[in-house]
C-alpha cells in the first residue's frame, strides 16, 4: 500500500497536531526571543528520521485525559534535546555536549510547557479541558497510530527536528467514526500537519524586563488571625493553615501563583520539585496585572 493511497487525515486529528505545533511555535519564541518556523518532513523523510533515532534516540510520553484520553509521545536526538535544554537554561549552543540530569530537568520541563500551551488550545476542539500527565523519558509502549515530524527552524537557533507519536487510543477519541489506522510505515503521510505560522506574543517592551529579577516564594496555607490572636502567640504555638498535609504547595511570583509542587531538600536547603505549572502565555499575563 503505497503513500498515496493511504486514508486521507482525519480533520480532527489534523486540527490536533496543528494545534500543537502553533502551541510549540509559541513557547519556542517565548523562550528564545525569536520566532521559529516549521517544515513538515515528508513521509520518506520522516521515516530516515526514524529510522535513526531507533537506538540513540530520546522518547518522552503524556498521558492524555479529561476530555480526551490515551497517549501523546515525542521523538528526538540527543543533539536536539541536549540544546534545547540550553536553551531553556541560557547556555551557549552545543549538541556535543553530554546530557546531564539538568538537560533532562530542562528538557522536561520545555516539554511540559509545550503541553501546556496546546492544552489551552485543544479546549476548543475537545469540547472542554484536556489534560497531559507527564509520564517521563519513555516510548508509548504501543505502536504508535500516527506520526508527524516537524524541522524547527530560527535565525538565532540551528535546526532541530521535533517528532510527535499518537497512540491508538488518542487517535481513536480524536476520529471515534475513522476506519482503521493504516500501518505505521504508513501512518506520517496521514499525520503530518501544515507547518504552523509564527505567532507573536512577546511585547518588544516585553524583552527589556525579561532580565528583572522577581521575588519568589512558596506558600503553604494561609490563615487569617485576629490581632489579639497575633499577641497571644509563643514560643510552641501551633498556627493551623487551611491546607492540608497532601496538598501541592505554591510557588508565587510577585503574589501570582505559577506552578504548586512537594517540597524536597536540595543539598541541605528546602526547593520545589515543581508538579504542575501555568503556561508561559498565562505565567506572562498574571504578571502584567
Amino acid at each position: 500500500m503505497s503513500g498515496e493511497n493511504s486514508p486521507p487525515t482525519p480533520v480532527k486529528l489534523r486540527d490536533y497536531l496543528q494545534i500543537w505545533g502553533a502551541s510549540i511555535a509559541r513557547v519556542l519564541q517565548e523562550v528564545s526571543g525569536s520566532p521559529h518556523t516549521a517544515e513538515e518532513l515528508p513521509p520518506d523523510a520522516l521515516q530516515k528520521e526514524l529510522a535513526g533515532l531507533e537506538a540513540e534516540g530520546i522518547r518522552a510520553r503524556f498521558q492524555v485525559a479529561q476530555h480526551l484520553a490515551g497517549e501523546q509521545g515525542f521523538v528526538l536526538s540527543k543533539g536536539d534535546a541536549v540544546r534545547l535544554a540550553q536553551l531553556l537554561l541560557t547556555e551557549p549552543q552545543d549538541p556535543n555536549v553530554a546530557m546531564s540530569d539538568d538537560h533532562r530537568d530542562a528538557l522536561g520541563e520545555l516539554l511540559r510547557q509545550f503541553a501546556g500551551a496546546a492544552a489551552s488550545g485543544l479546549k476548543g476542539l475537545a469540547g472542554g479541558e484536556v489534560a497531559f500527565q507527564w509520564s517521563g523519558f519513555e516510548g508509548l509502549g504501543v505502536e504508535a497510530a500516527a506520526r508527524a515530524g516537524l524541522r524547527w527552524t530560527s535565525e538565532k537557533f540551528q535546526p532541530f527536528t521535533l517528532i510527535a507519536e499518537i497512540g491508538p487510543a488518542l487517535a481513536e477519541a480524536l476520529n471515534p467514526t475513522a476506519s482503521p489506522a493504516p500501518p505505521a510505515d504508513h501512518a506520517p503521510a496521514a499525520a503530518s500537519p501544515p507547518a504552523p505560522p509564527p505567532v507573536p506574543v512577546q511585547d518588544p517592551k516585553l524583552e527589556l524586563l525579561m532580565d528583572v529579577e522577581l521575588d519568589v516564594a512558596l506558600r503553604f496555607g494561609e490563615r487569617q488571625m485576629s490581632l489579639h490572636s497575633i499577641l497571644d502567640l509563643n514560643t510552641g504555638s501551633v498556627v493551623e493553615l487551611d491546607q492540608h498535609v497532601q496538598e501541592p504547595v505554591e510557588l508565587l511570583v510577585g503574589g501570582k501563583v505559577v506552578a504548586q509542587g512537594e517540597v524536597v531538600i536540595v543539598d541541605g536547603n528546602y526547593g520545589l520539585k515543581v508538579t504542575q505549572i501555568v503556561s508561559p502565555t498565562e505565567r506572562i499575563e498574571s504578571l502584567r496585572r
